[in-house]
């Protein structure tokens, strides 16, 4: 089976520009503050500086902390990425996480919006815009994919319906501005959507 067929029946969602380079999971300490649950947390999370499309953990993140990550809100047409780099050049990667408008998608049954983080692992946070005529949503996604893919999954009408050419030309949407509010790292991208995200490191076991 070829890599086209394997991850979109027709095409496969690649990047348009070359791939950003997220800070990995390094041994240092993030600026860290205590959280009413009792986590350390840290909101020093950072945009990609050339292209404004990928967003990466605190330097200082280390194994078994946990990436909260908490989309307010979504069109119906844009999928909020979790992807983790396993190798350092990021040429073998997966989609951990991935939101759509009404919440996480499948395949695996989620039961919270922290992901606990791997050691020596590199991850990126971005957002896909699949149009698909008259409404309608991806429900799935394929885990499996190069960095800056999206995979979706699910019935062949909405595949029909989806305007894949489209989102593969215009790529990853942009983040239009984003800032530390309390505890929270935010992000606004291009179409109003807004994610908070913070970094926990504490005794508490997800």
């Amino acid at each position: 089976m070829s890599v086209r067929s394997r991850f979109l029946p027709g095409l496969l969602l690649i990047a348009a520009a070359p791939v950003c380079h997220p800070t990995p999971v390094a041994a240092s300490t993030p600026a860290l503050a205590t959280h009413h649950d009792g986590y350390l947390i840290s909101n020093e999370f950072t945009v990609d500086a050339e292209r404004h499309i990928v967003i990466s953990p605190p330097a200082g993140a280390s194994a078994d902390d946990l990436l909260w990550i908490r989309p307010q809100r979504l069109n119906g047409d844009e999928y909020l990425v979790l992807q983790r780099c396993n190798l350092a050049d990021c040429s073998d990667a997966q989609v951990l996480r991935a939101w759509n408008a009404f919440g996480s998608m499948g395949p695996l049954r989620v039961l919270s919006n922290k992901v606990r983080v791997a050691a020596g692992a590199t991850y990126m946070i971005w957002m896909q815009r699949i149009s698909v005529k008259g409404g309608g949503t991806f429900p799935q996604f394929e885990r499996d994919s190069p960095p800056l893919v999206f995979a979706p999954a699910g019935p062949a009408g909405i595949f029909a319906a989806a305007d894949l050419k489209g989102a593969l030309r215009h790529g990853p949407t942009k983040i239009s501005r984003s800032s530390k509010e309390g505890a929270a790292f935010v992000a606004r991208f291009e179409g109003g959507s807004v994610v908070r995200m913070e970094l926990l490191r504490g005794s508490v076991k997800e």
